[in-house]
Order: structure tokens, then C-alpha cells, then sequence
């Protein structure tokens, strides 16, 4: 930056001094102009100070002034668009102003890719207030949710949640562009900024929820579960965020992000709302579950992450989930019946655990009892996770396996899960008896039924034969009555039929004239005479 005489303006942006030259300033800039023509030169050395510019920023833009090409890239330009509309670098001041170049740059190389404008928005983060009332933050919302809408794959794929879901396939004619390369993540945009961005992504309904769920997940994944080293009250604003971008329908968000998200709330000390977003939408999906999912609500923070710390947490969306079904809503009790076997599982999970207590191993074992009480016949998987607690326990007193075993309902193991049972060593002999017990009950009952079956089965066998003998006859019976109907019916048949022709007979002979009324039956005698004559007149001598 060289002129022909000394510089005479000395411009300070965070502490870098800029010796300028009054004139060259003032001919880009219509804000420099009014300060000159004001003398308001303090005002004028500081003229930077309401705004987060980078010296580097302002050396693009004084370089500019002295006539040099500035090099604009998706790092700056949000930058040097707003140094240049604060300083009125527009048409109206120079034809060739600063704020033209800027915005074509941005019009036609930067808002057709996503990766420049996932850039540009990240970078110039800090001036976009600056340009509010110009619209550019919505201009840069539209661009992306415009590409999103046409291939949201680059959001994210949809998470698996043990159901199938319909991956979505975009129209070929419809895509502007092909994920052929490494995009950049929209979760790199700073809070204040992602989460309008998909609240106004989830209003326009041109993306899938699907994809929507997808980058929240990875958001919260990079700034609250992996972000340990970030500040804690910006790890809570960011899992409050995320609970209110997540849908409530049931089966959209997959059950471990919501027991994780839960978790860290809680960790985090989020508000009430937030963690009750997450119950609710856990206690939908509860039946959906996996035990590892419920070992994340248990488990310890930071080293004690692996360890089993609270069983609260389990009851309270176990008790959400039992209260969200009406009386009306029981009669299908597939969900109970996945519940039940859930915590089954989740208990023998948590059994094999050593740092399991034995409170804390009997409050879950009373939930696991309650909740299969009227869906599962029997109590097998009780019996299992005892047994693997006893065994992962073994310094346990004779006293405390007693209180281990006292939640197992003995009358309702199989009688399989009696011979395991009454084989086990580690179970108290209390225990052992009363198994040896039911497994006699069992035994008799059994016999008692194959005897009854066995007596059953012959007096069918003798109600069939019987049965059999009756119907024989009485088929025959109808057999015979049928032959005797038809017969009959042959009989009656013949005799209206010779009745009916000689009757027309005579009624042809009358309508002739060659029989009246009243010679009728002369007439029939007569007819009778001559046949027996020409009988015999023609009678074979053979014969």
C-alpha cells in the first residue's frame, strides 16, 4: 500500500494499527466520507471498534481501496461483506464498490455448494448479527435446506432402532448433485445457528424426520457425549437444544440415544423440562429396548461409567412406561409381554456384574417380578439371574442369599428349571427343598393327567364304537326306506301316466266326433272287443 505522500490516517482493529491515507479511504467508503466531512477524526481511528473484524479482514478490504484484487474465499466473505455494508462500500457511493464483488462471489461461488456454504456459515459466525436486517443468515438457511431437500443422505443415514426402516431414495431427476465426496457436517455450525437452521429444516417438510433425527444425533454426539472437554453450561444448552429438535412419534429416535441423552441431562443438570422430554419419549418406546440400553441409565459417571450406581432412574421409566397405557389399552399385552422379558435380561445383565449390590439386586429383581406378573407363566429367568448372581457374589452369607432368593416364586419355575434348580449347589438348602417340593407337585400332577387322559381316551374309543354300530344300522334302515320310496314312486308314476293317455285319447276321438259323451263307455267296451278278436285273429301258431 504505497501512495505518493505520507499516510494521514491511523486506523486500530484489535490493537494492529493501519497508517492510511484519508482520501483513498473515503472515495470507497461512504461511512470514512461523513466522518471526514464531520472532522470526526477519533471517531474515525476506531471505526472498526463495534464490529468482530480480523485485522486480516480489514487489509483485504484497505488493500481494495488502494486498487488490489482481493482474494474472497468461503472463509472471509462473510466477513468482508459485513465490514463493507458497515462502511456503505455500495453502489450508490462508487461503481466499483466492494459490496457488489462480495455478494456475486457469494451468489455464484459459494451458495451452489454445500461444503463452501457449511463454511462460510461456520466462519463468519460472529458478523452475521451485523447483517441481520439484510436477510443473509436466511439466505444461507435456504440454500442448505434446499440441497438437503433433494439428497438428505448428507445430513446423515437414518439410525437402525430394531425395526426396518424405508431408506429414502431420491428421485435421480430431482438431485442436483451426487455425495461423491467427503461433505462438510453441518453439526460443525455453532448452536445459536443449528438449531434454527433445523427447526426451519423440520417446518418447510421437504426432508425426511428421518434425517432430521440423524444430524441431532451426531450433534449431540460431538458436543455433549464426546465433548467432555468442552464447558459444562455449553454441553447443557446443546442437550437442550437437542431434546427440543427430536420428534415425540414413537420409533423415529433410536431407544440408546434417548437413554444416553437422558443420562447426560441428568449429569449435566439440565432442566426439568428436558429430562422429562426424554422420559416421555422413552416410556413410548420402552418395549423397543435393548438391556444395554437400560445398563446405560444404571451405570456410573466418568470411571465409573461401567459400573451399576442407580437403579432409580430404571424405576422411573419403568413406572412411565405402565402409565402411559389406560385400562383400555391392556387388552394387548404384546408390549408387557416385551417389557417383561426386557428387564428378565436386563437383571441377568446386571447380575453378572461384581460391583452389582445386593440391595440393589433385589429392588431390580422385585420391578423384574412385578411387571411379568399375568404375562410370563413362568419364572425360569428369575432362577437364572440368581444364579449368576450367587455365582459372581460368592462371599455372600447364607443370610444375604436368602434375601437374594426370597423375590423367586419356586411354584412357577418349569420342570426343567425345577431339575437345574434342585441341582444347584449355591442355592441355600431352604431354597433347594422347596424346589424338591414343586418338583414332586409337579410330577404328580403330571401322572395325575396322563391317567385321566389315558381313561378319557377309552371312553371316547367305547362312545365311538357304540356310536358306530347305531349309525351302520341306521343307514341301512334309510337305505332300505329309500328303495321302497323309489318303488312306490315307479309304480304311482306308470299308473298316471297310462291314465293320462288314454284320457287324451278320447278327447282326441271326441274333438274327431267319433265318440260323445254318452257312448263313452260303449265305446271303450266295444274298442276292448276288438282287441281280444284281432288277438286271436292273429295269434302265431308257434305260440
Amino acid at each position: 500500500m504505497t501512495a505518493s505522500c505520507s499516510p494521514d490516517l491511523h486506523i486500530h482493529v484489535k490493537g494492529v494499527p493501519f497508517h492510511l491515507h484519508k482520501e483513498v479511504l473515503a472515495k470507497r467508503s461512504a461511512k470514512v466520507s461523513i466522518l471526514l466531512e464531520r472532522n470526526e477524526i477519533d471517531e474515525l481511528r476506531y471505526i472498526l471498534r463495534d464490529l468482530e473484524a480480523e485485522p486480516a479482514t480489514f487489509e483485504l478490504i484497505a488493500g481494495f481501496c488502494y486498487g488490489d484484487e482481493v482474494k474472497f474465499s468461503s472463509d472471509n466473505i462473510v466477513s468482508v461483506l459485513c465490514v463493507a455494508y458497515y462502511l456503505g462500500m455500495n453502489e450508490e457511493h462508487s461503481s466499483d464498490n466492494l459490496l457488489s464483488k462480495a455478494s456475486k462471489f457469494l451468489e455464484t461461488r459459494v451458495l451452489p455448494c454445500w461444503n463452501e456454504t457449511v463454511n462460510a456459515l461456520r466462519s463468519g459466525d460472529k458478523s452475521l448479527d451485523k447483517l441481520a436486517d439484510v436477510g443473509l443468515v436466511d439466505l444461507f438457511f435456504d440454500s442448505l435446506i434446499g440441497k438437503a431437500s433433494y439428497d438428505p443422505r448428507i445430513l446423515g443415514e437414518p439410525i437402525k432402532n430394531g425395526e426396518e426402516t424405508n431408506d429414502y431414495r431420491p428421485n435421480p431427476r430431482r438431485r442436483l448433485f451426487t455425495i461423491d465426496w467427503k461433505s462438510e457436517d453441518l453439526i460443525t455450525v455453532p448452536l445459536r445457528l443449528y438449531e434454527p437452521l433445523m427447526i426451519r429444516a423440520m417446518k418447510s417438510r421437504s426432508i425426511p424426520i428421518e434425517y432430521i433425527v440423524s444430524s441431532s444425533f451426531k450433534y449431540a454426539k460431538k458436543w455433549v457425549f464426546d465433548g467432555e472437554e468442552s464447558i459444562s453450561g455449553q454441553r447443557r444448552k446443546a442437550i437442550e437444544a437437542v431434546e427440543r429438535l427430536l420428534p415425540h412419534q414413537r420409533g423415529l429416535v433410536s431407544c440408546e440415544f434417548l437413554f444416553e441423552s437422558l443420562k447426560h441431562s441428568i449429569w449435566l443438570e439440565a432442566s426439568s423440562q428436558c429430562r422429562n422430554g426424554f422420559e416421555i419419549r422413552i416410556s413410548k418406546q420402552l418395549d423397543l429396548a435393548k438391556p444395554t440400553d437400560l445398563k446405560i441409565l444404571s451405570r456410573g459417571y466418568g470411571e465409573k461409567g461401567e459400573s451399576f450406581e442407580d437403579i432409580e432412574l430404571v424405576k422411573t421409566v419403568v413406572k412411565s412406561f405402565y402409565g402411559n397405557y389406560t385400562s383400555e389399552d391392556t387388552e394387548d399385552v404384546s408390549h408387557f409381554l416385551r417389557v417383561a422379558k426386557l428387564l428378565e435380561e436386563f437383571l441377568f445383565l446386571a447380575a453378572c456384574e461384581d460391583s452389582l449390590k445386593l440391595e440393589a439386586f433385589v429392588e431390580l429383581a422385585e420391578i423384574t417380578v412385578a411387571t411379568s406378573q399375568g404375562v410370563l407363566r413362568y419364572s425360569d429367568g428369575i432362577y437364572k439371574a440368581i444364579d449368576v448372581f450367587l455365582k459372581s457374589h460368592r462371599y455372600l452369607t447364607e443370610s444375604e442369599k436368602m434375601e437374594a432368593c426370597k423375590v423367586l416364586d419356586c411354584k412357577k419355575l418349569s420342570q426343567e428349571g425345577c431339575e437345574r434348580a434342585a441341582k444347584n449347589q449355591r442355592l441355600p438348602l431352604r431354597i433347594v427343598v422347596q424346589v424338591l417340593f414343586v418338583s414332586q407337585l409337579q410330577i404328580r400332577d403330571t401322572v395325575a393327567k396322563e391317567i385321566k387322559g389315558i381313561e378319557e381316551t377309552e371312553e371316547q374309543e367305547e362312545e365311538i364304537g357304540v356310536s358306530s354300530d347305531e349309525d351302520e344300522m341306521e343307514k341301512m334302515s334309510n337305505k332300505l326306506l329309500g328303495l321302497e320310496i323309489e318303488n312306490h314312486e315307479c309304480v304311482v308314476h306308470r299308473w298316471k301316466k297310462t291314465k293320462k293317455k288314454s284320457s287324451v285319447w278320447r278327447e282326441v276321438k271326441r274333438k274327431f266326433g267319433c265318440l260323445t259323451s254318452s257312448s263313452s263307455s260303449s265305446a271303450d267296451a266295444c274298442t276292448c272287443d276288438v282287441k281280444r278278436k284281432k288277438k286271436k285273429k292273429f295269434h302265431h301258431p308257434y305260440k
